[in-house]
């Protein structure tokens, strides 16, 4: 019996060793705080557990360039041609034209849709694609029609009509409708 308690004390005192010395503690095997001087050829000053100092060497003055913006020239709209069908017509500009009144035309009826932002995307497009400020947004419930054009014969809207067709829109048609009347 004495000999079974010799070996229970002899492995409960290296259990304990074991235990107390091999344990996975960090703080006494990593000082803290301590700088640690690495190589100068990577730019490093030194490395706390922080933060990393680094040499500043480059120079940035060589490569800077000073940029310069040529000035645009003012453009005549008027003078311009449509480049889209180059029929020599001029682009207009809605925002020099004054409104005098209205009457009877054409117009041409571009898209039929359900969706706002769709028929402003529309209009968006055929500005920039023809030049034509004449384009408009109406709502007959429940849809938006893109209409272009302020017209007074059946044979210029027609000729939109036809090369509104040419650049892709497939479903415009000519329609009767109030236009207005520019100075």
């Amino acid at each position: 019996m004495m000999k079974n308690k010799s070996i229970f004390l002899l492995a409960l005192s290296v259990l304990t060793f074991l235990f107390y010395n091999c344990g996975t503690s960090t703080g006494s095997r990593y000082p803290k705080n301590e700088k640690v001087k690495t190589y100068d050829s990577l730019n490093i000053v030194s490395i706390d557990q922080n933060n990393i100092q680094l040499k500043e060497d480059f120079d940035i003055t060589p490569f800077k360039t000073k940029i310069e913006v040529p000035e645009r020239k003012k453009t005549n709209y008027t003078d311009k041609k449509e480049i889209w069908y180059d029929y020599g017509s001029p682009i207009s500009d809605q925002h020099q034209k004054i409104l005098i009144g209205t009457e009877d035309g054409f117009r041409v009826t571009v898209i039929t849709t359900d969706n706002l932002d769709d028929a402003n995307q529309i209009k968006s497009e055929l500005i920039s694609k023809t030049g034509n400020n004449e384009v408009y947004v109406d709502f007959e419930p429940p849809f938006y029609k893109v209409k272009a054009g302020d017209f007074k014969d059946n044979k210029s809207a027609e000729d939109l009509r036809f090369k509104l067709n040419q650049i892709g829109y497939k479903e415009a048609k000519v329609v009767k409708e109030t236009i207005n009347i520019f100075k």
